[in-house]
Formats: C-alpha cells, sequence, structure tokens
C-alpha cells in the first residue's frame, strides 16, 4: 500500500493555494511554514523564505531492509551464544516453542539492538522486566542483528553488548564496529516501526488516544502539515498576546501616572487618555526628552559650562608675561628715546640728500660725515628699542582681548530656572566676571578677572549640587513611571506592527487546517481500506464489523465499530481475541506502506485469545503479507503452524528448545522446501491415486521444492549484493520454469539448458541433470525423484 509521502508537500500545497482565494501575503506564510520554521521566521519578519528543505524525513537508515540473522548470549531466558538464522527476503517465517523457551527473547533482542528500548517493558510501566534483562547463567551479554539493504552490498550488524558490570542503560551500541547513530534510524522506527510485541498487540486501542494517533499521522506523511499549523498557531497565539497587551495594560498605567505629582508623569497620563495615543510624544517622555516635565531648566543649569580651567590657566599666564614684559621695555625715558630716533632719523634723511650741512636744530653744529656715522649708529639703537616697546605693547594687546573674552554673558536659565533654584549668588558672581570685560588697565583686569571667576566656579558648582538633588529626586519618582511608560510603548508600537501580520497569520492558519483535514481524509482512505480488508480475514465468524477509519479532530482515532449492523464501542463489544485482530489489522497497513524503509516485521505470540476459526484467518493474512514482505512470527501456540500446514500456505518454521543452564537450540521444523518433499512422499505412498496423476503430482511437488530453493539462494545472494528488492522480485517472476529458476540461483542468469545442464554435471554430477528430466514427467523411480530432489535442493540452499 502506497501513502503520499512529505517530500512532496510543498508541491502539493503550492498547487492547492493556487487554486483557492487567498492573500498573496498568507500564502507565502503557509508555503514557509511547510518549509521550516526558521522559513517561516524569516517571511513573518519579512525576509524571503528562502530554500529550506521542506518538513521531511532525510539521511534516514536507507531502503529496502531485511533481518538475515538474531544472535543472543547472555539475554533473558538465553545463556550460552544462540543464533536465529532468518531468509533475508519476503517470506513468512514462525518461530515456535513453548513458554520460557527462549524464542521471544530473540524477538526483544532484536527489538533492543535496533531501537535501544523494549515495548514490553516500557508499556510494563516498572522495573521487573528491566531488572531481569540479564541471563543468570551468561552474565557476559550481546545481541546482534544482521540486516541485509537493497541497494547496499554485505550486510550491517547492529550489536549491543554489555560487560558484566554495565547496567542496561550502558554497554556498547554499534553499526557495523562504528558507534551506531540512533538518530539516523529515529524517525523511521518511530513512523514504521517494524515491532509489534504482544504487550501492545491487545491495547492498542486502549492506549492513549493521541499516541495511535500521532503514529498514524507519521506515516501518512500528515506529521510535517500538522507542524506547520502548530507552527502558525504558535505564532497566531503569539502576535494574538502581542496586539492585545497592550490595550489590556494602558488603564492600568495611565491610573498609575495620573496619581503622580510630577508634571511628565500628568502629561503622559493626558496622552494615554486619547483615543490614539501619541506614541511618539510618549516615547519623547519615556526617554527623557521632558516635554512638559518640570526637570529641563535644571537640567540646563547642571549642563551650565564655564571656560575650561586649562584654558583660563592659559590665559592668565600669557597675560603675566606681556605684563612682565611691557614693565621690561617701558622705562621712564622710553618715550624720549622713541622722540629722539625719530629726529635722528629726519636728519639723516636730511643729510643724505644733500641739504643744509648746519644743523637745523641748534644751528651750530656742523652736519659732517662724521656726526652722519655717529648718527646712524645711535638711530639704530634706538629704533631697536623702539621695536621691542611696540612689541611687548603688542602682546600685551593679544592677552588682554583674549582675557576679556573669557567674560561669557550671564546664562538666560539662571533667571528663568529662579522660582525653582536660589540663583541670586550665581547671578551676581556671574554679572561681576561679565564685567571684567569693560576693564581697560591691563594690570587691574589681571587682578579682578581671575579672582572673580574663581568665585563664580565654586558659586555655579554649589548650585549644580542643589539642581543635581532636585533632579535625583524627581526622577527617584519619575523612574519606575517611565520604565513602564517605555515597555507600555514598546508594546503598543510591535502591537502596531503586528496586527497586521496577525491577520495574515490567522487567514494561513485557518486555510491550512481545512487544508490537513481534507489530507487526512483523502490519505487514510487507502490505509482504512486495507485495515478493513485485514480484518474481514481475520474476524471469520465474528459479528463485529470494522467501518470507516477516522482522524478525529480531536487528535484522536475513530473507528466505526458495528455489532450486527448496530455501532458501538470497540472496547465495549469485542473479545481479547477479536481486540487482536484488530490491533493487527490496524498495525500491518502501516508496516506495508512502501514509503516503510523496512521490509520485516516481527509479531509476538498474536495467537493468543484467538479461537481456531481466527487462526486460520491469521494464517492467510500472515502469508499474503508475505508475499511482499518478511514476516517473523513469534508464538507458542501450534495452532498457527497446523493452520499453515492444513491450508497448505508456505511458510518457514523454525523450533527453538532450552536445556539446562538456558542453553536455547534452534532447529529447522518446517520450511517450504520441506514441505514440498513431505507433500510429495505423502502422494508416494497414496494408494488411492492412479499411478499416472500420483508421477504427476510427485514430480509437482519436487519441482516446486527446487524452485523454492532457487528462490531462497537468489534473494540471498542478490539481495546481499546490494539489488533493489524490486529489481530481484522482476527476475523471479521472469523465471517461468524450474530450469530458469535454477539457472538464476547458480548461474545468476536465464540460462539455456544447454549452458546449465553441462554446470551442473561438472559440478555437483550427473544424477542432477537425470533429476531435472525427470522432474519433468515423473518417469522413473518416485522414492529416487524425492530423494535426488531433497540432495539438489539442500545443495541449492548451501
Amino acid at each position: 500500500m502506497t501513502v503520499a509521502g512529505e517530500a512532496g508537500l510543498l508541491e502539493l500545497m503550492a498547487g492547492r493555494l493556487a487554486q483557492d482565494d487567498l492573500t498573496p501575503r498568507a500564502a507565502e506564510l503557509v508555503l514557509a511554514a511547510c518549509r521550516s520554521e526558521a522559513a517561516l521566521d524569516r517571511a513573518l519578519a519579512g525576509g524571503p523564505a528562502g530554500q529550506d528543505t521542506p518538513r521531511e524525513r532525510t539521511d534516514g537508515p536507507g531502503q529496502g531492509i531485511f533481518v538475515s540473522e538474531i544472535r543472543v548470549r547472555g539475554f533473558r531466558g538465553i545463556g550460552p551464544p544462540a543464533r536465529l538464522p532468518l531468509a533475508p527476503g519476503p517470506g513468512l517465517t514462525v518461530v515456535t516453542g513453548r513458554n520460557g523457551s527462549g524464542k521471544s527473547s530473540f524477538a526483544e533482542a532484536a527489538e533492543l539492538a535496533l531501537t535501544g528500548d523494549n515495548a514490553r517493558w516500557t508499556r510494563a510501566g516498572h522495573d521487573v522486566w528491566r531488572q531481569g534483562w540479564r541471563n543468570l547463567h551468561q552474565t557476559d551479554t550481546a545481541v546482534e542483528l544482521d540486516l541485509v539493504q537493497a541497494s547496499r552490498p554485505g550486510r550491517t550488524t547492529i550489536r549491543r553488548s554489555w560487560s558484566p558490570e554495565e547496567d542496561l542503560a550502558q554497554g556498547a551500541w554499534t553499526q557495523d564496529g562504528e558507534p551506531f547513530d540512533d538518530r539516523r534510524w529515529h524517525d523511521a522506527l518511530e513512523t514504521y516501526r517494524p515491532f509489534l510485541p504482544y504487550s501492545e498487540l491487545g491495547t492498542v486501542l486502549d492506549a492513549q488516544p493521541e499516541d495511535l494517533y500521532e503514529a498514524m499521522h507519521r506515516f501518512l506523511g500528515l506529521e510535517a502539515i500538522t507542524e506547520a499549523q502548530q507552527s502558525l498557531a504558535e505564532h497566531r497565539k503569539r502576535l494574538a498576546d502581542v496586539v492585545a497587551r497592550p490595550y489590556d495594560r494602558r488603564e492600568r498605567v495611565r491610573a498609575e501616572l495620573a496619581a503622580s505629582p510630577d508634571e511628565r508623569a500628568r502629561h503622559a497620563a493626558e496622552l494615554l487618555g486619547s483615543d490614539s495615543p501619541d506614541l511618539d510624544a510618549i516615547a519623547d517622555l519615556a526617554l527623557g526628552a521632558d516635554v512638559g516635565g518640570g526637570t529641563g531648566p535644571l537640567h540646563q543649569v547642571v549642563d551650565l559650562a564655564l571656560p575650561p580651567a586649562d584654558e583660563v590657566d592659559r590665559c592668565r599666564e600669557n597675560l603675566d608675561l606681556a605684563l612682565g614684559a611691557v614693565s621690561v621695555v617701558a622705562t621712564a625715558n622710553a618715550q624720549d628715546s622713541l622722540r629722539s630716533s625719530e629726529i635722528l632719523r629726519l636728519a639723516i634723511q636730511l643729510r643724505e640728500s644733500g641739504g643744509a650741512t648746519t644743523c637745523p636744530v641748534c644751528d651750530l653744529g656742523r652736519l659732517d660725515g662724521m656726526w652722519l656715522a655717529k648718527a646712524r649708529h645711535r638711530a639704530d639703537h634706538l629704533a631697536k628699542a623702539a621695536a621691542e616697546l611696540h612689541e611687548a605693547a603688542d602682546r600685551l594687546d593679544v592677552a588682554v582681548a583674549a582675557a576679556r573674552a573669557l567674560c561669557q554673558p550671564v546664562p538666560d536659565v539662571l533667571r528663568e530656572t529662579g522660582g525653582v533654584l536660589d540663583t541670586t549668588a550665581v547671578l551676581q558672581a556671574w554679572q561681576a566676571w561679565e564685567d571684567c570685560a569693560a576693564i581697560d588697565d591691563p594690570v587691574r583686569l589681571r587682578e579682578e578677572l581671575f579672582g572673580r571667576h574663581a568665585e563664580l566656579v565654586a558659586a555655579v558648582e554649589q548650585l549644580k549640587s542643589v539642581a543635581r538633588e532636585q533632579i535625583d529626586r524627581r526622577d527617584l519618582v519619575w523612574r519606575p513611571m517611565a520604565l513602564a511608560l517605555f515597555e507600555w510603548h514598546s508594546q503598543a508600537q510591535q502591537a502596531l506592527a503586528d496586527a497586521e501580520v496577525l491577520a495574515d497569520v490567522t487567514e494561513a492558519e485557518n486555510w491550512i487546517r481545512k487544508a490537513a483535514a481534507t489530507l487526512r481524509s483523502e490519505r487514510i482512505a487507502p490505509f482504512a481500506k486495507e485495515s478493513q480488508r485485514i480484518w474481514h480475514r481475520l474476524r471469520q465468524q465474528s459479528n463485529v464489523d470494522l467501518g470507516a477509519v477516522r482522524l478525529g479532530g480531536t487528535r484522536n482515532v475513530e473507528l466505526d465499530v458495528s455489532v450486527d449492523g448496530v455501532s458501538n464501542s470497540a472496547l465495549a463489544v469485542m473479545s481479547q481475541g477479536e481486540l487482536h485482530s484488530l490491533g493487527l489489522a490496524l498495525f500491518l497497513p502501516r508496516a506495508m506502506v512502501d514509503e516503510s524503509p523496512f521490509r520485516f516485521v516481527m509479531i509476538d505470540d498474536p495467537v493468543q485469545a484467538m479461537d481456531p476459526s481466527k487462526v486460520d484467518g491469521l494464517a492467510q493474512v500472515l502469508a499474503d503479507v508475505g508475499l511482499t514482505r518478511q514476516v517473523v512470527v513469534f508464538t507458542h501456540d501450534e495452532r498457527l503452524v497446523e493452520a499453515l500446514r492444513r491450508l497448505r500456505l508456505s511458510a518457514t518454521v523454525w523450533e527453538v528448545c532450552r536445556g539446562e543452564e538456558s542453553v536455547v537450540q534452534v532447529r529447522m521444523s518446517d520450511d517450504p522446501v520441506g514441505r514440498c518433499l513431505t507433500d510429495a512422499r505423502a502422494m508416494r505412498v497414496d494408494e488411492d491415486l492412479p499411478d499416472a496423476l500420483r508421477a504427476e503430482l510427485v514430480a509437482s511437488c519436487c519441482r516446486a521444492a527446487l524452485e523454492a530453493a532457487s528462490h531462497a539462494r537468489f534473494r540471498r545472494e542478490r539481495l546481499s549484493r546490494g539489488t533493489p528488492h524490486a529489481e530481484v522480485e522482476r527476475a523471479l517472476e521472469a523465471a517461468l520454469t524450474t530450469r530458469q529458476a535454477i539457472a538464476l540461483a547458480v548461474l545468476d542468469e536465464h540460462a539455456e539448458p544447454a549452458k546449465l545442464l553441462p554446470h551442473l554435471d561438472d559440478v555437483v554430477g550427473s544424477w542432477a541433470v537425470d533429476l531435472l528430466q525427470a522432474c519433468r514427467t515423473g518417469a522413473g523411480d518416485l522414492d529416487v525423484l524425492i530423494r535426488d530432489t531433497e540432495l539438489l535442493a539442500g545443495w541449492l540452499q548451501r
């Protein structure tokens, strides 16, 4: 049976979305949710959904998995090493043995090796089963499972082993000698679990409803769409909470703000009282922009800035240096020297121009060459002294200007905060400092400016300290209210952004919920039909009828069960044997879906509590499943083996015997080859059959025995080489004759008799060639025919 897998979920959703009238944004969210949780988060954030792998299982254990052998040592009822060989291909194998023989130990060992747990122990709910997991006669414990996987050569061995000191949770778990990665197997084992222990068989219906629901969801490929729906529902709930939260809190926050004496709080309360609060103004208040809060002037006082101390010190130093330089060059006769320098300069110019040779001042001295030389020397000396005086004066002017520039006007904030702070002392000190800019005398400026500056700095610092105290007192009351206001603002802002997204998410969730319900109905239909078919085979004489199987909206599985046409509850009307049958009817279709990587199922004790008619139905159902699956049944009830023989259904039967000190032996009780030979011997001695018919029937049974042995060999060798199961079965179906079947097993091809017969003659002997000829006609000694068939079948099986 095939159900649609998860790989096409994205394409399936895209196709259905194209047929529905859904907004583009909601459709995008549906597809993103089907991709992955990360893709949905990106889509909700406004980014591209990306190309995430859809919600599907990847990197699984492989496909076409059969069991070729179970080996057990020191586990449960098995002491020394024991092995259960199995044909790794489709077919029915029954493992029989009395209670306590150790047969169920093989089943539990296989389940423990592959899954790391045992359903029987888990369902028991107490530690008695776990305490008795180790055999009393063999404390060195190991369980091994040999698997054959299609398209993978060789065998895969999964092994769990424990030293005598280790408990069940410890021990080594390996796959082909490497640490076993149970994560690769987890999803497949959860979805298509191939083990059905007796503890689960009769309790399928009385388990938690969600468990069966989730199991069906997984194997029907609906788990992914359920996860997508749950993701959308979680985001919808989160967004709805975000959108509703500010409206739920607004009145409480507003009432707390209105009761506060702080101007900012009252202003915030007024803003919150509006039908559409101004979020920008609220943010300004919460973040300290002080809209009408009354603390702005105080902060301006705290922020008052005076010239930096290093700048003041630098001005003082430059002014001192300039005054010092002036005091050095500005002597009492400095002005006379300047005038004398000017007179000499003019006299020299007069002499050099050829003018009068008599002194124009005294009219006595002579301006001759000697005088000119002396005059030039003295003029140079006087000019240098004048330059020094001018330079010192300029430097003093610059220093005075810089000092006066320090004197800043009185800030308006000192007058504006008069009602909040006592700024009298600072105003006086600042005005006195500002007045220094009008002092002309540099010396006085030096004396007044820096002293008044020091007084101003002290007064400003005192005022700032008082302003800080007032700010702290107000903020102590306002801070928690501002925090609450800011939190409300953040919530309100997020609510505005998420309101539109919420509408899109709600639309996407509603759509995917309806799509999931439709898919549930569509995908469960073939499963329900198969369950009904199996139930019909198992019910035999029961008056209980199984109708539709549905996945209910309340996360439970709904079964339409009727008794004599009247609807009723399954648990209320079914016997234990009928519950076992119904459990199989629900389990087997899950194990038979094509998407399952496991081509085997192991069922422990399905016969208990079944009446004989249901055992016949069980034999038929198991044989049918064995046509495409490897079915291994463990039972202590001989009725199943007897029914298989009586109904002439193909099966291999192993018998498990337990001796002293937990020595367990496994021996062949019956197999398809043995059954065919048994039938041939029975017909050989049947006196009621005409000779010609007897020979034909014996030959037919011998051919069937050889074909069964050839099929088993071909399957074993081809599957162990990694050949896909479907290819193996196609090759077997193409082998229409006994010789073609033997050619497949021996030569690995459909060979002509001319090629097969010489090979058998060389390898086996001429008697094998004669046997094939006798099998066609039944001619010759029938006893020899049966004997040689058994010999050749044994050679083929080896």
